[in-house]
């Protein structure tokens, strides 16, 4: 479907809360954004068109950015590609930084001042059936934007993120989500929507520790029969 093909809310309020300081962050969060922009090794599940893993490439981190073939195929490799940077032959970089992660090789490419690689990965099939022992075993965060909006969602994400933590023990990776809440009219009842305390059990069920990084109400435009209407969501 066209889903995967649109810019969400959730990838701007990830960006913005990773690649942009405020007084009012953690700790824990400004220690995050001190790693992604100190080469952090993420890989990014659900990246749509790929505009959270490219920005954070570009801050620094080496990415692999990842979804289901259709989408890697027809967007995220493009888009990759449209950002790519060419040092020029006279740089003063040090070598190694022209060099490509050797996780992310041999398809990796220079953004900004990180690298980023693309590969199609689905949340139902075994991660090592999909990624190489050097890709799932090398991931210091694994990130995910508004990605589990639907309940037949959540298990498979968090199934797949769990054998990555297994894959990259040694690194004592963390997921980091961002999630809007779609469940407003419905409640905690919603039987179609993901919502804020569904994803905290199965979280908790999970056996994995859970923080707040950041909390943020939003405007969201919604568009009926060309007649747009603001809503606030959070």
């Amino acid at each position: 479907g066209a889903t995967g093909f649109k810019v969400w809310t959730g990838s701007r309020l990830l960006i913005e809360t990773l690649a942009w300081p405020s007084s009012h962050d953690c700790d824990r969060l400004k220690e995050i954004q001190k790693q992604i922009c100190g080469g952090a090794r993420l890989i990014e599940l659900g990246s749509g068109v790929g505009v959270v893993g490219t920005y954070l490439s570009a801050m620094g981190s080496q990415v692999l950015l990842t979804d289901l073939p259709t989408l890697v195929e027809n967007a995220i490799e493009s888009n990759l590609l449209r950002n790519k940077k060419i040092p020029p032959s006279t740089s003063t970089m040090p070598s190694d930084e022209n060099t490509c992660p050797s996780w992310l090789a041999p398809d990796g490419i220079r953004i900004g001042k990180g690298w980023a690689s693309c590969i199609p990965l689905d949340w139902t099939v075994p991660l090592n059936e999909q990624l190489t022992k050097d890709q799932s075993s090398s991931i210091d965060f694994i990130i995910a934007s508004d990605v589990v909006f639907l309940v037949s969602m959540l298990n498979s994400l968090l199934d797949t993120a769990s054998s990555i933590f297994d894959a990259s023990s040694s690194n004592n990776p963390s997921f980091i989500l961002s999630f809007q809440r779609r469940d407003a009219k419905d409640g905690e009842e919603s039987s179609a929507f993901t919502t804020v305390d569904g994803v905290i059990a199965a979280v908790e069920k999970c056996g994995w520790n859970l923080d707040y990084l950041a909390w943020r109400p939003v405007t969201v435009g919604k568009e009926t029969d060309g007649v747009v209407t603001e809503e606030l969501s959070e």
